[in-house]
């Protein structure tokens, strides 16, 4: 037969006023500025950059950027510029990434892999891009066709409220 185990009992003892519970936040301006100067110039995730500078998780940063609306639009100017850059080191990468090597007559071949590598980056850096900043980088036809959307239904809204003004208009 099983032991049953014995529960123990915890002791709580009283607050003095005043007290917050939690581990203190380290928030302050300067922080947040470095922050943002590291998310700006740097085109990795966040988490690469915290690992570099020792920043905070960045369940923190979320925490910070939700309690700080400065933060929050300093943060979100940050990732645009980052946005920018991802997109300014598209050209760059190809030339470095794609390996070549030379065929049994000598004749100069791009290696398949490390082409279809390094275009799938650059495929994740667009989308990351088009997400980060969609007015500067997204789908034009995508915006175009809610747009188009966007009309049709305001054309079709119309329509149905002379249909229900009409239906349920009282002659005084």
């Amino acid at each position: 037969m099983p032991k049953k185990k014995q529960e123990k009992k915890k002791i709580v003892k009283p607050k003095p006023d005043g007290y917050v519970f939690g581990r203190p936040t380290i928030y302050s301006e300067e922080l947040a500025d470095k922050i943002c100067d590291a998310v700006a110039t740097n085109p990795v995730g966040f988490d690469t950059i915290r690992k570099l500078y020792q920043f905070p998780m960045s369940g923190v940063i979320r925490e910070w950027r939700r309690k700080h609306p400065n933060f929050n639009a300093k943060y979100l100017t940050a990732k645009s510029f980052q946005a920018e850059l991802m997109v300014e080191e598209i050209d760059d990468m190809l030339p470095h990434e794609i390996k070549t090597y030379l065929d049994d007559r000598g004749n100069e071949r791009i290696d398949a892999p490390s082409a279809s590598l390094a275009i799938a980056k650059v495929n994740n850096r667009k989308w990351t891009a088009a997400r980060l900043a969609p007015k500067r980088y997204g789908d034009v036809s995508q915006l175009d066709t809610l747009k188009g959307e966007n009309e049709e239904l305001k054309k079709e809204m119309e329509e149905l409220r002379a249909q229900l003004d009409q239906k349920h208009k009282k002659d005084y």
